[in-house]
């Protein structure tokens, strides 16, 4: 059955057996979320855990996936599957562990206060020996304003060119993964990449004029 007529009657009739078969059908995108991200490697899960969690992302995207919105389900659910596996990996933060055991050299990882000491008693807390922020109120105020501007401006994008610019600087991917998605050449996107570019500094010159 054709995905086209697998997505009509999933959403007149949500049943198992559909959703079942659509994840089926896109199971190669965990697969591709999996060999093209860069996720934080804490030893504790293997390929078999990552698969699990990109097929559970998988199927939230499947259940509120809406085709009427005009988004490719390729790149709605690359997002979604990518974001399944990240919250785990957050999750599963590795608190430390000391015994008379532990091998020696063994890392861990703990979070540290910036009030804790430093050198003793009579030492002074993180917070005091770290660098102080050096940038000046007017020039942080100055690049947060710049920040929204920018925002603003990449959400008034067309669908088409807001997706190539979240998914190359906020999902990583490069132009040939971005044509993969998208079904564009190479050549295409990068021409595309290089006009937003363009447009949106003409706008935040615009704004600082």
């Amino acid at each position: 059955m054709e995905t086209t007529t697998l997505w009509t009657q999933y959403k007149q009739d949500p049943t198992e057996m559909l959703k079942k078969q659509l994840i089926l059908c896109y199971t190669n995108l965990v697969h591709y979320v999996i060999h093209h991200s860069k996720f934080v490697n804490l030893n504790i899960f293997d390929s078999r855990d990552y698969f699990q969690f990109g097929v559970e992302g998988l199927s939230e995207a499947v259940e509120r996936f809406d085709p009427e919105y005009g988004t490719k389900f390729e790149t709605y659910a690359i997002q979604r599957i990518r974001g399944k596996i990240i919250d785990e990996l957050r999750k599963a933060q590795i608190k430390p562990r000391f015994s008379p055991f532990d091998e020696p050299g063994e890392q861990y990882f703990s979070n540290v206060s910036m009030d804790s000491s430093v050198g003793g008693e009579d030492g002074g807390s993180l917070h005091e020996v770290i660098p102080a922020q050096t940038t000046l109120p007017e020039e942080i105020a100055e690049k947060n304003e710049a920040k929204e501007h920018l925002m603003e401006s990449i959400k008034q994008l067309n669908e088409r060119d807001r997706l190539i610019i979240t998914l190359y600087y906020f999902e990583n991917m490069n132009y040939r993964e971005i044509s993969e998605v998208l079904k564009i050449s190479v050549s295409r996107i990068s021409q595309i990449h290089s006009r937003v570019l363009e447009s949106l500094k003409e706008k935040l010159e615009e704004i600082d004029a």
